[in-house]
Order: structure tokens, then sequence, then C-alpha cells
């Protein structure tokens, strides 16, 4: 079997990463940058997602200041390895959103959103089967339930089991608005901005990137993507304690 390395670039992390390769390659396990069986994540939260856009499965080793889905400590490695080889470990899948906007699409695990570009207000509705809801503020962001742990949570104070399968639609800073977020079932969702008389822009935001830029009376899609997410699991892990934990 072929595994990747993905670490943060830290100079501790780096030596980590370095070890792990070496017992991968003593245990029989041959490394690659291209075309690899799984990948190692070794950090937190932002390597996890970087592996993630790998579309391979994945092994978390946590090894930064947050990563409450990383189950291996870094002491377990050698363990890991023999686990692999065995078959001994569960499969993970986690709910990974698609957005489409002006004809290109992208892919995240925590959150799309469209977000403020500057400091005033916009509207923003969003639309999902026969529901419509339209508040003014800083924006709405749609989150996975693994990705209500973060972003989301620091704006709302809630959190959705990673075991649902739902969506939540979160209101950012909303005026006259007393909703600050709606768990709905997995369905599409169109997000659009309104105008409010002149024309303003807004972010178009992924996992926390800018993914593009969106004018008023603009719209995008966001839906579950037919892939999932999925991480190899040897040790337990209370999501929901790690997830309050490391803050």
């Amino acid at each position: 079997m072929k595994f990747k390395i993905i670490n943060k670039p830290s100079e501790a992390v780096l030596k980590i990463a370095e070890s792990v390769r070496k017992i991968g390659i003593e245990k029989g396990f041959d490394y690659t940058d291209n075309d690899a069986d799984f990948v190692i994540a070794i950090g937190g939260d932002g390597t996890l997602l970087r592996a993630i856009r790998e579309g391979k499965p994945i092994v978390g080793v946590k090894a930064g200041r947050r990563g409450f889905l990383m189950d291996v400590p870094k002491e377990r490695i050698e363990e890991v390895f023999d686990r692999i080889r065995s078959g001994d470990f569960k499969e993970e899948k986690y709910i990974l959103l698609e957005g489409e906007f002006n004809g290109k699409k992208v892919k995240a695990f925590n959150e799309i959103g469209v977000m403020f570009d500057r400091p005033e207000a916009i509207q923003v509705q969003a639309k999902f089967g026969r529901n419509e809801i339209s508040i003014e503020g800083d924006g709405i962001l749609v989150s996975t339930p693994q990705g209500s742990s973060g972003w989301s949570m620091s704006i709302t104070r809630n959190l959705v089991s990673k075991n649902l399968e739902a969506l939540e639609i979160v209101f950012v800073n909303p005026i006259y608005q007393p909703l600050r977020s709606l768990v709905i079932e997995l369905s599409p969702i169109t997000l659009k901005m309104l105008n409010k008389g002149y024309i303003q822009t807004a972010r178009v935001v992924a996992d926390g990137e800018i993914f593009s830029l969106m004018k008023s009376c603009e719209e995008m899609t966001v839906k579950p993507a037919e892939e999932k997410a999925i991480l190899m699991r040897f040790f337990e892990l209370d999501t929901i304690r790690e997830s309050l934990w490391t803050r």
C-alpha cells in the first residue's frame, strides 16, 4: 500500500512527519506524493482540510492546537501502520458540500457561504425546498455537522452532532433577527445577494478561503456533494468534548 503525508509546516511537525515516513517504510508501506492509497494528515484542522482535498481515506495525527477530528496520538503511529495492514480500523464518512457559482464549482468540508466584502451590511436570501428566509447582516453560511464546531459555533454557540444527516444555515450578525441558525435536512440551498438599491459586492467563501466575488442580484447553489470525506478511525474519540475542550 502507498501512503502520502500532509503536515503542518512547522519545524516540530516536520520532524514528526519524517519519523512517520520512516516508520511507514519500515513497516513495508511505500511512500509517494502521487496516487496514494491513504493520506496521513499531521497537524490540526487546517492540515486536515488540505488532506481532504486529496480525495483519499485519511489518518489524522494530532499535532496542532486544534484538531478535534484527529484521533491518532503521534506516539502510536507504529500501531496504526500495523492495524492498517491487518484491516483493524473503522471508516467514518463525513458530508462534503459542493457550491456552484457562475459555472464554477468548489467543494468544502466545513462550510460555504456568502459574506460581506466591505464594512457594510448585505442582504442575503436562502431558499431550500419551499422555504425562503432573508437576513440583513454580515452574510449566511451553510455548514456541515462537523463544520458546526468551527466558524459556525463561534457565531451561533450551537453544535450539531456529526452523526446527523443535516445542514446548518448560519446567519452571521443579523440585524433585527433573533434566529442565529437553522438546522435542516440534506437539501440543495440557493443563496442570493439581494439588491439594496445599489450594487454591492460580497465574498463567496469555502472553508475559510475566498472562492469568488458576488454582486447584488447574483446567486449560487450549495448542496451535499455525491462523494464523502473518509477518515480512518483507530481510537475512540469524543468529538463533542474535543470540540469544546480545544476552546
